[in-house]
């Protein structure tokens, strides 16, 4: 067999979007593929017969990534297949298609001059449509020439003024319309300023969240209903008391995923609420003590899909619980349990009155899809079982161990598939994003090129990750604190149990939290012969003003802004500590991360330039917060090969010292 090698993530298949039909027969879900010779993603629909099991690929495009259900044997898709799909200069649209299940080719069913995000159909040609609203659009008479000048500067006037993965969003709003497609008419459902962050829309109903703003954004959200026969809309929350996640129709209500962010702060743990349409009346329905959605650090579940779907009066959901996410249900009665104990990660589901489709990865494994069948998950596809079968995959042994606190802390080793235990191997440190992010066991595709190229790969969950209780997971005021104590900790567990580990032959990477974390072991420890930071914090006063989130989460976790909170800031930026650092330092980032904005990685790399320390910088040019998950294949091959790279530099079986 073969290693895993940082070109064979472009042999993995990802699967994606499972969706029932309207009359139970099918399951339709998306396989996707990287091409690194064109650069881009390839995606196509397949269809899984629900009686018989038997799978079969719809389309051979590649073009495709996301569907609905018209119905029982339509699906409705988003494509650009002639000229006329194409938006105009300066303009936005989106042509949708339709393909019969049972055979022939797809039929252009009508255009939208808008960039389209999702659609729900509603029966009769009608559809509830999500798309985005620009508030400095020109008008629609504009000239080319105006349209090329408007094109060539941006006017802000609202904070966040970006956001990953969207770009510049002062004045730019995702609202809702109501479509007909007999007629053409197009209806905005929802205010101008109003931003939606969750919707459904079922037969004459629809149920949406967000928050309404001007000039700055809050953290608190609302939950509207409307009437799709009147348009009539009402307030069911209001904009001063909840976060708001998921918003579900049941068969006579809505369900929500809320807040109160009391105690824990904007990160605290949603629970499941109702609301009553026809009164307004909000109750608890059940208190969660899991993460709703989960929250699991992978980098082979590339694509999409619901992460809770309504089914008659209950709700069928993922959550996670320490380092597994499970299939729950909220019952009508509100009791809240388990469907599918899955020892990996569920990703995406769907649901209906029958069954349980879900998307997920198993310990050491890639992305397949489920059915939940007698309290358990059965797997109905292997489209990524060639691939493990012909690769040396390195297999998750587990190592938890307690820390000064007396808690339990989870963690890992991967060792190279041809581990021989009379050498003595290199070692790498992962740290997971989040911080309230978590690791668990399935196949993650840098760990195991890691291994792949030698090397003895661990992580763990430390204070702060996601799944263990609120009190684990609130780091408010604690940055560098107990977290860097225990992943100190647990380095010092790996090196007793794996002794052919070389203590002098330690390097530490991580992005998002990781990397501010990574930054933070640099000016604290000489312990590692190399680091590599990724999409980074170095410095929480100036972060506050350029990350999409410094006015919300930064806050949130730092006890206060520059003005109120100046000195705790700074003394839980590891850019205060920068002079101590001796280890040399890789530093990635994408340009057009709005999470954590490059400016955090350029300081923390002038300064070990400053200071006479080895660095190394890359940025990407087109790429967000998420080039490790969802980058261009060329770009993330290439963020490997520069990680692989550094690493053999200093600590490598090449190198025999470590580099001070």
């Amino acid at each position: 067999m073969n290693p895993v090698t940082i070109a064979s993530l472009m042999d993995i298949r990802f699967l994606s979007h499972p969706m029932i039909s309207p009359d139970g027969r099918y399951t339709g879900f998306v396989v996707e593929k990287q091409n690194a010779e064109e650069n881009r993603y390839e995606g196509w629909f397949y269809l899984l017969d629900n009686a018989d099991g038997a799978t079969r690929q719809l389309t051979f495009s590649g073009r495709e990534s996301g569907f609905v259900w018209e119905d029982g044997h339509t699906l409705l898709f988003k494509s650009e297949r002639c000229e006329a799909d194409k938006p105009k200069k300066h303009r936005q649209r989106s042509a949708f298609y339709r393909l019969d299940v049972n055979g022939g080719e797809a039929r252009r069913a009508f255009a939208l001059d808008m960039k389209v995000a999702g659609v729900k159909p509603l029966g009769e040609g009608r559809f509830v449509v999500c798309a985005e609203a620009d508030l400095n659009a020109p008008p629609e008479d504009a000239s080319d020439a105006a349209l090329d000048e408007l094109a060539d500067y941006h006017v802000i006037e609202e904070a966040p003024l970006w956001a990953n993965g969207r770009g510049y969003v002062s004045r730019v709003r995702t609202a809702l319309y109501l479509f007909d497609e007999g007629d053409g008419a197009l209806k905005k459902l929802t205010p101008d300023d109003f931003d939606v962050a969750a919707w459904d829309a079922r037969g004459d109903r629809l149920v949406y969240a967000g928050c309404e703003y001007r000039d700055r954004r809050g953290i608190y959200d609302e939950v509207r209903y409307c009437d799709l026969c009147t348009c009539k809309t009402r307030v069911l929350v209001g904009p001063d008391g909840y976060g708001v996640g998921e918003v579900l129709l049941t068969d006579s209500g809505v369900a929500a995923a809320m807040t109160d962010m009391k105690p824990w702060g904007l990160e605290q743990l949603k629970d499941w609420y109702r609301i009553d349409p026809a009164t307004g009346a909000v109750r608890l329905a059940a208190k969660m003590d899991r993460c709703i959605g989960g929250a699991m650090a992978l980098d082979c579940a590339h694509g999409g899909g619901r992460r809770a779907a309504a089914a008659g009066e209950g709700v069928v959901f993922i959550a996670q619980r320490e380092y597994r996410a499970e299939v729950c249900r909220l019952n009508a009665d509100d009791t809240v349990q388990t469907l599918a104990p899955f020892e990996g990660a569920a990703l995406w589901l769907d649901a209906d009155g029958e069954r349980v489709v879900f998307a997920g990865m198993e310990p050491d494994g890639l992305t397949e899809l489920y059915a939940v069948r007698a309290g358990g998950a059965a797997r109905l596809t292997g489209l990524n079982d060639a691939y493990l079968a012909a690769h040396d995959v390195a297999k998750v042994e587990y190592i938890p161990f307690t820390d000064a606190d007396g808690r339990r802390v989870d963690g890992w080793v991967l060792r190279p598939a041809d581990f021989d235990p009379e050498r003595r191997y290199p070692g790498v440190l992962e740290i997971h994003g989040g911080p309230r992010g978590a690791y668990g066991t399935p196949f993650f595709h840098e760990m195991q090129a890691l291994c792949g190229a030698g090397y003895v790969v661990f992580f763990c969950n430390p204070p702060g990750s996601e799944g263990y209780g609120e009190a684990f997971a609130d780091l408010r005021g604690r940055y560098g604190d107990i977290d860097y104590r225990d992943l100190m900790a647990f380095t010092d567990h790996v090196l007793r149990t794996v002794p052919q580990l070389d203590p002098d032959r330690l390097a530490a990477c991580g992005g998002s939290y990781g990397g501010f974390m990574c930054n933070w072991i640099a000016g604290h420890t000489d312990r590692f012969a190399a680091i590599a930071s990724q999409r980074s914090i170095s410095n929480w006063i100036s972060d506050f003003g350029l990350s999409e989130i410094g006015f919300s989460f930064d806050v949130n976790e730092l006890g206060g802004d520059p003005w109120t909170a100046h000195d705790s800031m700074w003394a839980q930026s590891p850019l205060k500590y920068a002079s101590n650092a001796k280890t040399p330092m890789l530093f990635i980032h994408s340009l057009c991360d709005y999470n954590c904005t490059v400016d955090q990685g350029v300081q923390m790399f002038s300064a070990m330039k400053y200071f006479g320390v080895p660095a190394r910088m890359c940025l990407f040019e087109g790429e967000n917060h998420s080039l490790s998950r969802s980058g261009k294949p060329k770009h993330r091959m290439r963020r490997l090969e520069e990680i692989v790279g550094w690493f053999d530099r200093y600590v490598g079986d090449k190198t025999q010292q470590k580099a001070r």
